[in-house]
């Protein structure tokens, strides 16, 4: 290997330091974008032979391309984009390419990212996304209160001190009961199932545009020059920080229900008990997402906490983390266009525009998590090298 070379895989800031080769990592993306673009492929065909099958005509959640195209015109772009994804897949997945070809490929995989996302990337998706993540983490939560009684008896008492205010304030001021809790898991569950072949082409639309995006930065990185690693590296703490802050106007306006004074709620959110738990537990996953993000910089988002069993003291396995981060970085990125269009575009109602922008920030969360879990990822890699 050259000087130049050398010098050019080296991570600024620290003196030789060099950067592990990216093409092995991309190949694995690739057959995964290659497969996902031949079954969109696949199905467009289907979808223009049959239009009774297209997810364009009724669509369960409803897309920037339902609302800008026609059922035709969306199914042939999702034909095109799929048809261009197999071949630049296929080219990407056979060799490595040289830097000026990766910079070319990293582009175009952008192009196929945003245009499935464009395709079935909606507001409706991160809805569910929302309902399925609060769900976890109430259940997690549960968990890990009762994990930590056990094996770390301080931690876990106050954590379930915590628990007990929470549910006799629900209860006792907003009215919160059992038939509240099996109403919002019937309702919840029934959506899910009678709108399953729906949202199985909308989970389908944005697995891919997550892995094209995933192929788009690590085919634009093994030709970078490590500077914006450099730069997200030094300013980690900064960056997941106001990450975390994302989601805590939500935590804030869902954690008023539970109060005499509920802030962006129905009039009838203490009158119907499933409505409150509705905001409980979406409140309770946007609480686990900004203490995930600080995990991020804190010492438990490198080494397991002793008090998990087996795993405890243990290194955190980078993917842990970067996976799910990028995964819901994508999907905000991808909520943030629709939400900005539906919303900006009420001339109406401008006040009420902005403030839903502000208690959502998607257009401000979801980049600033994917900067934050890249930086997370090359502050890791450093632990790595020699």
């Amino acid at each position: 290997m050259t000087t130049a070379e050398s010098a050019a895989r080296a991570v600024p800031g620290r003196p030789g330091a060099t950067r592990r080769r990216t093409p092995g990592r991309v190949r694995p993306l690739a057959y995964a974008a290659l497969v996902a673009s031949a079954v969109i492929t696949g199905l467009s065909i289907a979808w223009l032979a049959d239009p009774a099958l297209s997810p364009f005509v009724s669509p369960v959640t409803p897309s920037l391309a339902t609302l800008l195209l026609d059922p035709t015109a969306a199914a042939l772009l999702a034909l095109a984009a799929g048809a261009a994804g197999v071949a630049l897949a296929a080219l990407l997945a056979r060799a490595r390419a040289a830097r000026p070809r990766s910079v070319a490929a990293g582009v175009a995989a952008g192009g196929v990212a945003i245009t499935f996302s464009f395709l079935f990337g909606s507001m409706s998706s991160i809805s569910l996304t929302g309902y399925l993540f609060g769900a976890a983490a109430v259940i997690a939560g549960l968990v890990t209160i009762g994990v930590t009684v056990v094996r770390a008896p301080r931690l876990g008492a106050s954590l379930l001190a915590g628990l007990i205010l929470l549910v006799a304030t629900a209860v006792l001021w907003a009215g919160l009961n059992i038939d509240g809790v099996v109403a919002f898991a019937v309702t919840v569950g029934g959506a899910l199932v009678a709108g399953l072949p729906g949202f199985a082409i909308v989970a389908l639309g944005l697995i891919s545009a997550l892995v094209w995006a995933a192929l788009a930065i690590m085919t634009l990185r093994s030709a970078g020059s490590g500077r914006l690693a450099s730069w997200m590296v030094r300013h980690r703490k900064t960056i997941t920080i106001l990450a975390a802050l994302g989601p805590l106007p939500y935590v804030v306006a869902r954690a008023s229900w539970v109060t005499p004074w509920p802030l962006f709620a129905p009039s009838t959110v203490h009158h119907d008990p499933a409505m409150l738990v509705t905001g409980l537990v979406i409140g309770a996953g946007a609480t686990a997402a900004s203490l995930l993000t600080l995990g991020l910089i804190l010492p438990w988002g490198r080494v397991f906490p002793e008090w998990m069993p087996r795993i405890g003291g243990r290194p955190v396995p980078v993917g842990v983390a970067a996976v799910p981060g990028f995964i819901a970085a994508g999907i905000l990125c991808i909520a943030a266009v629709p939400m900005l269009l539906t919303t900006v575009g009420r001339t109406d109602a401008p006040i009420d525009a902005l403030l839903v922008n502000l208690v959502l920030p998607f257009w401000f969360w979801g980049p600033m998590l994917g900067l934050a879990v890249a930086a997370y990822v090359e502050w890791r890699a450093l632990d790595r090298e020699p």
